[in-house]
């Protein structure tokens, strides 16, 4: 283990990977320590966003992660359903879409979203981090202590079998070590929200063909009378995740033994028939949290240690990539002295917002999944109020009765859900009711919106003064603002094909201009350290900003693809760019002195 390295990240999950991997693709050293020996065997998240995407693509892992993900046939739709077997409910398309929403989704990225489980993705992840000559992967190692020194960070490391223990020396910390983030507690840094619901997640293998055939896609959701089931397909027949609801601390997880698994999974499927494999049973808690600060010194929180967020929507995984894809750059521009520190305040400025908007959209989500269980017949309100309930009884009081009340209760309400079965004119009823809520649950999982349409508001960026851009959170608009993600599209470059996503230097801000204003902002920006890059005749879909008379003729992109300034030449010149050079506290190439 080396003793120094320029940045020490803890956990090697998706986030804590993609961190190391993008401070070595700018030439920074890395450490990483994880406690576990082995990747991921549970698959856990398994969605991966559009931008999540872009960026592995920056750093040469979109072809390997798309090689692995699910082909596209396997992710037409979610269906909602009393059982795999019985009546189909409804379902939200996602790549049953009409074709022109199809051609949009297609044009707005160089790349798009995959299906792809953590224990598939985390090997890869893993490999690449053991290819790359800058990072230093140590496995069986664990976070016990850090304290601050002169010039940077000692962090004490402990092997998790022996109990040997190891000082190293870092420049900073990046701290991805999971929901229980020790690194986190270790500084003291609470988490703001609640905890919404406990689960058992349990890995089976089994045949489901003949019920997923005309009905393809990643989650199917089940209604009967044992209870409401979410089925996550991530590699079929073998890795199949069945969810189950549970109440601690009046329930735990032995309380949810294989066999009772076995029961509500068959009870799921509706055919007995069918052969249920269970290989693993875990426990997590669904949450809105957010962590009260993303940084403290030189230790900077990413990932499920600077939020967790319900599920629904998949936002968690591709939150924490897009962390440390903010921050990777800021680090590894002051590290190779390109910034002044100060830079690596806007982390904070810019991310933790985002945490917090996407807990609120993943609760809406939660939320909005009880649409479709009241209009099955399950009140909404008795819902909500069993969990509160049952976090409101003293631990003191015996579990054996607590626990015969909740299984009475939830089993009584869980009947209701008989009727979506029935024949007759009931049933007939109950299922247009529930197809019409279920028709609602589109946000929930389309959101190329939300995924693409990350704004900062705050940070290093000069504000543009103009409206908000017109957003979607299921389907991306694109459209220019100072603080947004650039806008894909595809320019022919001596007969080849790029996104302006590619035209982004990462050791200097890069000024894209139209070809009008080429020779005045090249005049305007010699002898500071950018790369004026002229973007030919798409000046029209790159600058457009959808405000009348509003369309920059020159755009200011940071490393991390997200707009620092809109520039026009007719009323902008040297003095503004050296005004952004000095928010982004970008250093002049001749004397190191900060742009002023």
């Amino acid at each position: 283990m080396r003793d120094t390295c320029d940045v020490l990240v803890v956990g090697a999950g998706p986030v804590g990977a993609t961190a190391a991997l993008l401070l070595a693709s700018y030439g920074i050293d890395c450490t990483v320590v994880e406690a576990r020996r082995e990747p991921q065997r549970h698959p856990a998240a398994h969605v991966l966003s559009t931008r999540s995407m872009e960026i592995w693509r920056e750093i040469g892992l979109e072809r390997d992660i798309r090689g692995l993900s699910a082909p596209m046939h396997e992710l037409r739709c979610i269906a909602y359903c009393t059982t795999f077997a019985g009546p189909e409910l409804g379902r939200v398309p996602l790549a049953d879409l009409p074709d022109a929403q199809m051609d949009a989704i297609e044009s707005i990225s160089p790349t798009g979203s995959a299906h792809l489980p953590q224990n598939i993705l985390e090997p890869l992840l893993w490999q690449h981090l053991r290819d790359s000559d800058r990072i230093n992967v140590r496995t069986g190692w664990q976070y016990r202590s850090h304290t601050d020194t002169a010039d940077g960070i000692a962090v004490t490391v402990a092997d998790t079998t022996t109990g040997s223990r190891r000082t190293i020396l870092a420049r900073y910390l990046i701290a991805a070590d999971g929901a229980a983030s020790t690194v986190r507690r270790a500084l003291g840094i609470t988490m703001e929200g609640p905890i919404l619901q406990n689960v058992v997640s349990v890995l089976f293998s089994a045949d489901l063909e003949a019920y997923r055939r005309h009905r393809r896609g990643p989650v199917m959701w089940t209604h009967t009378a044992k209870g409401l089931g979410a089925t996550i397909v991530h590699r079929p027949p073998d890795d199949l995740v069945f969810q189950i609801p549970y109440f601690p601390p009046f329930e735990s997880v032995e309380d949810f033994p294989a066999a009772i698994c076995h029961k509500h999974i068959v009870d799921a499927i509706g055919d007995p028939a069918v052969r249920v494999d269970i290989k693993s049973i875990q426990t997590w808690a669904m949450t809105a949290q957010v962590a009260t600060a993303y940084r403290a010194g030189r230790v900077f929180l990413a990932g499920d240690a600077a939020h967790r967020f319900p599920p629904t929507g998949g936002l968690g995984l591709n939150t924490g990539v897009a962390d440390v894809h903010n921050l990777a750059w800021k680090l590894a521009w002051v590290i190779a002295g390109r910034a002044d520190e100060a830079l690596l305040d806007s982390y904070e400025r810019e991310r933790r917002p985002v945490g917090a908007a996407a807990t609120a959209d993943s609760v809406a989500n939660f939320e909005g999944m009880f649409d479709v269980v009241a209009a099955l017949g399950l009140p909404r309100r008795a819902v909500r109020m069993l969990p509160q309930a049952v976090a409101a009884i003293p631990d003191w009081v015996p579990r054996r009765p607590v626990r015969a009340l909740i299984r009475g209760l939830t089993t009584l309400g869980y009947q209701r859900f008989r009727l979506a079965k029935s024949p007759g004119r009931v049933g007939q009823r109950i299922r247009r009711r529930a197809a019409a809520a279920i028709a609602q649950q589109g946000p929930h999982y389309r959101s190329w919106g939300r995924d693409l349409g990350v704004r900062y508001e705050r940070g290093a960026i000069i504000g543009d003064r103009l409206p908000p851009p017109v957003s979607d959170p299921e389907f991306y608009i694109p459209s220019v603002r100072a603080g947004g993600r650039l806008p894909h599209v595809w320019l022919e470059d001596r007969e080849r094909r790029v996104s302006t996503l590619d035209l982004i230097s990462r050791d200097d801000l890069t000024l894209l201009v139209s070809d009008e204003s080429h020779s005045v902002w090249s005049l305007a920006a010699e002898g500071l350290p950018l790369s004026v890059v002229p973007v030919g005749d798409a000046r029209r879909e790159i600058f457009h900003t959808g405000v009348a008379g509003a369309d920059p003729d020159a755009l200011l992109v940071r490393p991390d693809g997200h707009i620092a300034a809109l520039l026009h030449s007719d009323r902008d010149g040297a003095a503004l760019l050296r005004q952004a050079l000095q928010v982004v506290r970008a250093f002049a190439p001749t004397d190191k002195g900060l742009i002023a």
